[in-house]
């Protein structure tokens, strides 16, 4: 494996990503150009949802590209974080800023999947409350 052109490729990745951010972070995306109907806001709000999380993946991104240059450096690189197993060459080629081989990585998909926090109900976490009356108890219910 070269290790140099892996750093190298790291590099030129994470740079795009950086001018990226720039570029779109000096850009008003709250700018509105005078009287929208209800369509317009709403579609105004999608693109601001959307960039913010097209962002956000870039900036993980960023993250994970700066954690595997210092694997790079200390010699951990192309070792899997969960296992210790070495990640497949062709794995690192693809994603060079993996950090879990092939099957801790499929294990942590299936564990994102069935622990999802969206499935959660906050409303139905209610402490068990006596209620004064029966009226108090309706309004929760």
């Amino acid at each position: 494996m070269d290790l140099e052109k892996i750093r190298k490729e790291l590099l030129e990745k994470r740079e795009a990503i950086l001018e990226h951010l720039n570029n779109t972070s000096s850009e008003d995306i709250n700018h509105k150009d005078g009287v929208e109907d209800a369509a317009d806001v709403v579609a105004s709000e999608l693109n601001r949802e959307t960039f913010y999380k097209l962002t956000q993946a870039e900036r993980e991104t960023l993250f994970l590209i700066d954690l595997a240059l210092k694997k790079i450096e200390s010699g951990t690189y192309g070792i899997c974080e969960e296992c210790g197993a070495t990640i497949g060459e062709k794995r690192l080629e693809a994603i060079p800023w993996v950090r879990l081989c092939i099957e801790c990585s499929q294990n942590e998909e299936t564990m994102k999947m069935f622990s999802s926090s969206d499935d959660i109900s906050y409303y139905n976490i209610i402490p068990n409350t006596t209620f004064e009356n029966e009226e108090d108890r309706n309004i929760i219910e």
